[in-house]
C-alpha cells in the first residue's frame, strides 16, 4: 500500500515559484512562461501517465473560449498565464498544490476513475478548476492537483477573501461590529475535511475493487498506537540518495537521517512490545491472516532474523487469538491460510452487544400517541413503511435501529421523528464525518468522534441527557471501537440511541462492522422501497446492487438499454 500521503501547498512568488513552471513540469511538457517572455521545456521528463483540465459546470464563457481546441497542457499553459497576468504583486499566491499518494492495490485505470471521482465531488463542485496529472514513478504512483485560489466570475477572477454568512442568511460580523471575512479557497478546516474527504473516497474505491484494506489518515496518537510518525522525504530526497548510492559515496541528509532515526525508534518500541503490529492490523481489519501482520512489521523492520523473531512473538501473544486454523477451501482447492483477530476487539464488541441488548430492554424514552398522531397528520406524504419506522424509533425502548437502502427515503423518515421529539427533549445528531454532519441540517449535529468527545466531557455540542435522543446515522461505517464508546456514552448518560443506515453500504474505515452487529441482535424497522429514482426498473436495480444481487441489476439496466435503442430505431425508421 503506497503511503496515505495528502499533502498541500501554495505556489507562491514568494517562495520562488510560478504556476506556469509548476505546471509544465507535472505536464512534462513545453510551456511560454508569458511574464518573463521565456519558455520551459520539461518534455524529457518522463512518468506522466494520465493528464486532464478541469473546469466547473458553471465556468464562465471566457474561460471555455481560452481552453477550446487545445491540448490539455495546452488549456493548463493559457490558464495559468491568465492567472500569472491578473496577479500583480511580487509575493502574489497563485495556486493551490496538493500532492496525492495513490494505492498500489489499484489499476491505472482504477486510480485515474478514483481521482477523476474525488475532484468531481469536491473541486469542481466548489467552483474550482482542476488541473491534474497522474506520475507513474516505479512503488509510488501519485497525483499533482493544482486548483484556483480565487472565484471565477464572468469578467476574470473575483476576491481571494469573502464574506462569511451567518445561519440567518445575513453577513457575519464580529463584536466590533466589522463584517468576517474567510478565503474562499478555505483554510485549514476546510484542509482537513478535504483531505477525510479523500481517504473516504479512496476506501470506497478499494472496497468497489474488492481489496480488502481501508485506508485511515489519522495520526498514531489519535489511533491509540504506541508508534513515533515517519516523515515524507519526498522525490528531491530520495534521488539525492540514490545519486550518491551509485558515486559510492554517502551522502548525509537530515529528513533522511530524521526518518532512519524514527524507523529504528520505531523498530526498538516493537521489540519491546510486539503487540504495538496487532494494534495497527487490527485497527485496518478485524479479522486478519499472518501476511497483514508480516507488512505491518516489514515497514520498520529489514533484518531477516529479527522479523522472524518478531512473527514468532507475535503469532504467540496472549493478544492473538486465532479463530481459524489453515486448510483447503474444498470449492476451489485453494489454500486458506489461519485467521486471526485480537482479545481486545472481542472485548470491545462483546461490551457494545451487551450494552446494546441492555438498552433494548429498557422502556422510558417513548412518546405519546397524541404527539405522533399530530406530527404524523402534518406529514401526509409519507409512505406506510416510513410511518412503521417512525412508530419503531419513538417507542420507549432506549435504542432502535433503522435500516434503510440509498434513496429510501431515511432522511424524510427521521426529520418527522425529530420533530415529535423536539416537542418534549433535546435532540442530537451525528455522524461518520463531520461533512456528513454538516449535510445533516439538524439543530445539533457532529461527527461521532466529536459527539462521544462531548458526552464525556461535558460540553453543550454533545452532552446526552435521560431526555436526549442522539441520532447516529451511520451508513454501515462506523467501526467497532467507536460505535461502542457512542453506545457506552449513550448507557451512562441515561438517553436514548437511534442508529440510521444500511450495512450493505460502505464499510467501516476501522475494523469492525458495529451497525450490523447491533441490528442484527436488537431487531430494526426497514425502509425498502426507493424512492430516490423514479422508474420502477431503476428502483429494482438499485435493490439489487444494495443486495450484492450485481448480475440480476446489471441484467434489468442491459434489457432497459435493450429496449431504448430498439425504440431509437424505430423512431428513425421511415414511414
Amino acid at each position: 500500500m503506497a503511503v496515505p500521503h495528502f499533502s498541500v501547498s501554495i505556489v507562491s512568488r514568494g517562495d520562488g515559484r510560478s504556476a506556469v513552471l509548476s505546471a509544465a513540469y507535472r505536464h512534462c511538457a513545453k510551456m511560454e512562461y508569458e511574464r518573463e517572455a521565456r519558455s520551459v521545456d520539461y518534455t524529457r521528463k518522463t512518468g506522466l501517465l494520465h493528464e486532464a483540465f478541469s473546469v466547473p459546470p458553471d465556468a464562465p464563457q471566457w474561460l471555455r473560449s481560452l481552453i477550446a481546441d487545445c491540448s490539455v497542457a495546452g488549456a493548463s499553459e493559457a490558464f495559468w498565464n491568465k492567472v500569472e497576468a491578473f496577479e500583480k504583486r511580487s509575493d502574489a499566491q497563485l495556486a493551490k498544490d496538493i500532492t496525492i499518494a495513490l494505492p498500489l492495490e489499484l489499476s491505472a485505470e482504477q486510480n485515474i476513475a478514483l481521482v477523476r471521482d474525488f475532484v468531481e465531488r469536491h473541486i469542481l463542485a466548489r467552483g474550482m478548476v482542476a488541473d491534474w496529472v497522474y506520475h507513474d514513478a516505479p512503488g509510488n504512483p501519485h497525483v499533482h492537483l493544482m486548483m484556483t485560489l480565487r472565484p471565477l466570475t464572468e469578467d476574470g477572477f473575483g476576491a481571494k477573501k469573502v464574506a462569511v454568512i451567518g445561519q440567518n442568511g445575513e453577513v457575519l460580523r464580529n463584536t466590533a461590529g466589522k463584517i468576517v471575512y474567510e478565503l474562499w479557497a478555505g483554510g485549514m478546516d476546510d484542509f482537513t475535511a478535504l483531505r477525510n474527504a479523500w481517504f473516504e473516497i479512496q476506501n470506497q474505491h478499494l472496497a468497489l475493487g474488492g481489496i480488502d484494506l481501508r485506508v485511515d489518515g489519522r495520526s498514531y496518537a489519535e489511533r491509540g498506537i504506541d508508534l513515533v510518525p515517519t516523515t515524507h522525504i519526498g522525490v528531491g530526497a530520495k534521488a539525492i540518495q540514490r545519486k550518491s548510492a551509485i558515486e559510492g559515496h554517502e551522502m548525509s541528509l537530515e529528513r533522511i537521517d530524521l526518518l532512519e532515526a524514527r524507523r529504528k525508534e520505531n523498530a526498538n518500541r516493537i521489540l519491546k512490545r510486539p503487540e504495538i503490529v496487532l494494534d495497527i492490523v487490527s485497527s485496518e481489519k478485524s479479522v486478519f491472516d499472518e501476511r497483514g501482520i508480516a507488512k505491518i512489521l516489514h515497514r520498520y523492520v529489514d533484518d531477516a532474523d529479527t522479523f522472524q523473531q518478531l512473527m514468532v512473538r507475535i503469532l504467540q501473544s496472549p493478544e492473538a487469538l486465532r479463530i481459524e486454523r489453515e486448510g483447503i477451501d474444498l470449492a476451489t482447492g485453494a489454500k486458506v491460510r489461519s485467521r486471526y483477530t485480537t482479545r481486545e476487539l472481542i472485548r470491545v464488541e462483546a461490551k457494545m452487544a451487551k450494552q446494546s441488548l441492555w438498552l433494548s430492554q429498557r422502556t422510558s424514552h417513548g412518546v405519546r400517541q397524541k404527539v405522533l398522531d399530530s406530527v404524523l397528520a402534518r406529514h401526509s406524504q409519507l409512505s406506510q413503511e416510513q410511518r412503521v419506522a417512525i412508530e419503531h424509533v419513538v417507542d420507549e425502548a432506549r435504542i432502535a435501529a433503522v435500516v434503510g437502502r440509498a434513496g429510501a427515503g431515511k432522511t424524510t423518515m427521521m426529520k418527522a421523528a425529530r420533530e415529535a421529539w423536539e416537542l418534549g427533549v433535546i435532540v442530537f445528531g451525528a455522524a461518520l464525518a463531520g461533512k456528513a454532519a454538516e449535510g445533516s441540517r439538524r439543530k445539533q449535529a457532529s461527527s461521532a468522534a466529536r459527539f462521544r468527545r462531548g458526552s464525556c466531557a461535558g460540553n453543550r455540542a454533545g452532552t446526552c441527557s435521560t431526555k436526549a435522543r442522539c441520532l447516529l446515522s451511520t451508513r454501515g461505517m462506523v467501526a467497532s471501537k467507536q460505535m461502542a464508546l457512542v453506545v457506552e456514552a449513550a448507557t451512562l448518560a441515561g438517553a436514548k440511541l437511534v442508529l440510521v443506515g444500511d450495512p450493505e453500504q460502505l464499510q467501516p474505515i476501522e475494523a469492525g462492522a458495529a451497525f450490523r452487529a447491533i441490528v442484527d441482535r436488537i431487531g430494526y424497522a426497514e425502509l425498502e422501497t426507493i424512492y430516490r429514482q423514479r422508474e420502477k426498473w431503476m428502483r429494482a436495480a438499485s435493490l439489487d446492487l444494495a443486495r450484492g444481487r450485481v448480475a440480476q441489476a446489471l441484467g434489468f439496466i442491459a434489457s432497459m438499454a435493450e429496449c431504448a435503442d430498439q425504440s431509437s430505431r424505430h423512431r428513425r425508421s421511415p414511414i
